[in-house]
């Protein structure tokens, strides 16, 4: 079975395997792993082993040369980076979020999260945090200021910057039900590196490679949209805003060629476009129909259903809400950002594409920061890892 580096997304191939030494050997820079993860990258001699014995198995260690110890911590041939004991046994699907400063991409995963988690209680699975350092990241950066404290949550440092968490995957092991047994693992990139890659980049290169890419575009960038929602919800200040979505999507797609990687294309805190109606606004049209798909959440009817079952209704919901958003990307002024990723799907730069509507939180904070009273109330933060799960031959 092959399964992907959590880090680079790459294949780990079934023919050899790479150890680094966990003896007493000194760490030194690697020039690879450096390169990938954005940033100096200090690790121990390595050492590349193929298949050996009659019946051609790979080796769970190999001696180093220099301190005569075992080497037994794994590394990605591409990247160098520790692969987590177990890996090679189970299946991996890869997720990569993008979006520009302030879509939203942070607050997307660590209420999705807790989203998913119930999902799967419903198809009697678990899921939880399958390394340590998961377990640390997301409860310190996403759980405790969402849920513990009511806050939004600090924006992605740049990888380049001390504190940059989401330079190590979250992985997540998903276990029993359907599945049987899953690895799920979500790269968070931050907008402003984003906003900054010239030409491809062996450090954001996993976009190439990942089962799933969810692009957030965050509606409250356009002045449109915020010159006819003032006084409706609460201000929003303009000043942490990044790049034009159009500006980072094209970047993204610039590290990826001749992919067959599947593309959510997600409006994310669609909470302020569904208050639309109140406004005397064309705008607002679309948006005031009780029965379009735009404003239903059927996720956890979906769950009640036998698999093959769910992924079918996703499948029909999703077509009918695709068809609904690319209207109303029309209607926000938004096409550019739909051209880029329709040419993208023509020259087969990407696999499928699909749009989505998200709001994780379910309504926009007060000052800017504060959640409302009602806390976290989730809008359709599944689908687009739902749908990519069933892109992928996972029936969830």
């Amino acid at each position: 079975m092959t399964t992907a580096c959590p880090s680079c997304f790459t294949p780990l191939p079934d023919d050899q395997v790479v150890f680094r030494c966990t003896g007493t050997c000194p760490q030194t820079s690697d020039p690879v792993a450096s390169e990938y993860a954005g940033t100096n990258v200090l690790l121990t001699p390595w050492y590349r082993a193929a298949l050996t014995g009659e019946i051609k198995v790979l080796p769970s260690s190999v001696p180093c040369r220099r301190c005569q110890s075992r080497c037994t911590q794994e590394i990605c041939p591409t990247c160098h980076y520790d692969i987590p004991a177990g890996w090679r046994s189970s299946r991996a699907f890869t997720v990569a979020v993008a979006g520009a400063r302030g879509a939203g991409k942070s607050v997307y995963i660590g209420v999705g999260m807790q989203s998913l988690t119930r999902y799967a209680q419903s198809r009697a699975c678990t899921v939880s945090p399958y390394t340590q350092g998961t377990l640390d990241v997301y409860n310190r950066e996403y759980y405790k200021p969402l849920f513990d404290e009511n806050i939004t949550m600090r924006g992605t440092p740049p990888v380049s910057a001390g504190g940059a968490y989401q330079r190590d995957p979250l992985i997540w092991d998903m276990s029993g039900g359907p599945l049987g047994r899953l690895f799920l693992v979500i790269r968070d990139a931050a907008g402003e590196d984003l906003e900054h890659i010239v030409g491809r980049s062996k450090t954001f290169s996993f976009f190439n490679r990942a089962d799933l890419v969810v692009f957030l575009f965050d509606p409250l960038r356009l002045n449109s949209v915020r010159q006819v929602l003032s006084g409706i919800i609460p201000d929003v200040d303009t000043g942490h805003l990044g790049a034009p979505a159009d500006k980072v999507l094209a970047n993204v797609l610039n590290q990826m060629e001749r992919s067959k990687v599947p593309m959510a294309l997600t409006i994310s805190k669609f909470d302020s476009l569904q208050q639309l109606p109140q406004a005397n606004n064309p705008l607002a049209a679309p948006l005031a129909n009780p029965g379009s798909q735009i404003n239903q959440d059927d996720t956890m009817a979906r769950a009640a259903l036998p698999p093959r079952e769910a992924v079918k209704a996703l499948e029909r919901d999703s077509e009918l809400l695709d068809a609904e958003l690319r209207t109303l990307y029309h209607e926000l002024g938004q096409n550019s950002v739909v051209l880029l990723a329709e040419q993208a799907h023509q020259s087969h730069k990407i696999g499928e594409l699909r749009h989505f509507a998200v709001s994780a939180l379910g309504e926009t904070p007060e000052h800017n920061q504060q959640l409302t009273l009602r806390g976290v109330s989730p809008f359709r933060v599944l689908d687009p890892i739902l749908w990519g799960m069933a892109q992928a031959g996972y029936l969830f």
